[in-house]
């Protein structure tokens, strides 16, 4: 008898509308924006790429983790040419707020390791340089449901410093998520 009674209350749960409109718990997110590096001496903007796995602890708590590639930018003038590219993987708390019941805000907060790279060739020679660091980074964005399963979401990501403080990266992004 338990355990038709508990079948009888599975099956109901699973064939309610509600069931359907519930987020996915897990999210696989794949984002495309510009990127933008902002140095001392010139700041450049570039496209960056963001691909992410997350998961939600509860309706309002979830974690993310992700790489960000943040495109490259070169220069060449009178006879010298320099080239810098940025790309980071980030774990970051997620706190979201509902804004109806297809759309909430969000704001994360986590640790990156960013690894930059430049080059440079002139006249005399040529010399490369890599570094990578871990900082702090912020995010916040909105996310709009378009089905139980698909949603679109708009970012801004700051990441900081990199190079030897030199250049600070951040990223808008336009992306999809899809939920399992």
């Amino acid at each position: 008898m338990k355990k038709l009674l508990l079948a009888m209350v599975a099956g109901a749960a699973l064939a309610s509308p509600w069931a359907a409109l519930a987020e996915p718990a897990s999210y696989l997110k794949l984002a495309f924006g510009p990127s933008h590096y902002s140095g001392t001496l010139r700041s450049a903007d570039e496209t960056a790429w963001n691909l992410a796995y997350g998961q939600a602890m509860d309706e309002n708590w979830g974690y993310e983790v992700g790489y960000i590639h943040f495109g490259e930018v070169s220069s060449a003038a009178l006879g010298q040419y320099s080239n810098f590219r940025s790309h980071a993987l980030y774990a970051a708390g997620v706190a979201k707020m509902p804004l109806n019941k297809a759309a909430h805000a969000y704001a994360k907060l986590g640790l990156a390791s960013i690894e930059s790279r430049g080059s440079g060739t002139t006249l005399l020679g040529s010399a490369s340089e890599t570094h990578t660091n871990t900082n702090l980074i912020g995010g916040v964005g909105i996310d709009y449901r378009f089905s139980p399963q698909v949603s679109g979401n708009i970012e801004y990501q700051y990441f900081g410093d990199t190079f030897h403080s030199a250049v600070t990266l951040s990223a808008w992004t336009v992306g999809l998520r899809y939920g399992f």
